[in-house]
């Protein structure tokens, strides 16, 4: 008898209908894993926004973080569509009611949490903060909590804040146009259409907001990738687009997406080679913004597709230590920040080469942030919501 995983076409049928699977688990392990020593690498090369920049790591460590950023451009859509395609299925089976309760109180409380808990100490060691002599208590009222028309500083709980948005806009558009039934097949020209407007509007909203910018501490400049990663994940669900993927459309998505990877990969290095403005690259009517925004609309539309074959194909089974971890992945996400920032400050008490800092704070980060995960969703007040 030929292995359950010797004919894809097969596997992919099998998976077909299921309403939460082990693959999706595993790829929500990963993109968080993907967070965590995202955050820590820009800490160690200062390519980026983040809490802290400490003395950068040397070559050729340095070149290969840089280039491994180029995951920056799709990570973002891989997590929106993942929580679109399981959307609409979840407002069909509770209605409109119980999905905006339980969305609100699933995303809104780990949120709030952060803000109110966390963010009050990631603050307090942020630099920035150098000068301030009034206290802890009142820069955390007026800095923290209140900076209005600001935000409340929501560290990376900001993706919930917008999960949450796209997720009643969603709702209430279909309260007014319901859903037609029937399935459509994912062509191609709809993916080329899709990386042509993340593109275009990437381009013209970085004339205002560029890459690494916020407005209301939101990196706004990204936010095409978002919607478009969020609408691919619904519509795709409506339509059946991944019950299964087509294989031709799977092979198509990872050969576009490893072609836009080498792509970013080679304009980054030559940048780098030839000593090149960076910024250029992050907005303000340049072209070579241009080239980094079509570089991003390929990878959005294409990169989330593939991985989430390559999951359902490859990594639909799950062993304990996976089941632990995709348990505790989205309480790792919410607490991952204040744990990076402890072991930021710890590594400040010892002195290592920086390639061993950062490996040992994103080893580190990853485990921690994991295991007070898995600590908070055994304890029943707590884990309802993370």
């Amino acid at each position: 008898m030929a292995p359950v995983f010797a004919d894809p076409q097969a596997h992919r049928a099998r998976q077909a209908g299921r309403s939460r699977a082990a693959w999706a688990d595993n790829l929500k392990v990963v993109l968080v894993i993907g967070v965590i020593v995202a955050h820590v690498t820009i800490a160690w090369t200062g390519v980026g926004n983040w809490v802290f920049t400490e003395g950068p790591v040397r070559e050729p460590l340095f070149s290969l973080l840089v280039l491994a950023s180029a995951g920056s451009l799709f990570g973002l859509a891989v997590f929106f569509m993942l929580a679109g395609m399981f959307t609409p299925q979840s407002l069909e089976r509770k209605g409109l009611r119980r999905f905006l309760i339980d969305r609100t109180l699933r995303l809104a409380v780990p949120m709030l949490f952060f803000i109110v808990v966390l963010a009050p100490f990631v603050e307090w060691a942020d630099p920035e903060r150098a000068g301030w002599d009034r206290g802890f208590a009142a820069y955390t009222v007026e800095v923290v909590w209140w900076s209005w028309p600001v935000p409340p500083s929501w560290g990376p709980t900001w993706f919930l804040a917008v999960l949450l948005l796209f997720s009643v806009v969603y709702a209430l558009v279909r309260q007014l146009v319901p859903r037609r039934p029937a399935a459509t097949p994912l062509r191609r020209r709809y993916l080329v259409a899709a990386a042509a407007t993340v593109a275009l509007v990437s381009w013209f909203v970085r004339f205002e907001i560029p890459v690494g910018d916020e407005v209301g501490r939101l990196a706004l400049g990204q936010a095409p990738a978002w919607v478009t990663g969020f609408a691919l994940g619904v519509v795709g669900a409506e339509r059946g687009w991944f019950d299964p993927i087509e294989p031709a459309i799977a092979g198509w998505a990872r050969r576009v997406g490893m072609t836009a990877i080498v792509g970013a990969a080679l304009v980054i290095g030559v940048a780098g080679v030839l000593d090149a403005d960076l910024d250029a690259f992050a907005g303000n009517d340049t072209w070579q913004s241009l080239v980094l925004a079509v570089i991003e609309g390929v990878l959005v539309v294409s990169m989330p597709l593939w991985l989430v074959d390559v999951f359902r194909w490859r990594f639909d089974h799950q062993g304990r230590l996976a089941r632990e971890a995709s348990r505790a992945a989205f309480a790792a996400f919410v607490v991952h920040q204040i744990v990076l920032v402890g072991l930021v400050l710890a590594s400040h008490a010892v002195r290592l080469p920086p390639e061993a800092e950062w490996l040992a704070v994103s080893v580190l980060g990853v485990l921690v942030s994991f295991g007070a995960g898995a600590l908070l969703t055994r304890i029943p007040a707590v884990g309802r919501f993370v």
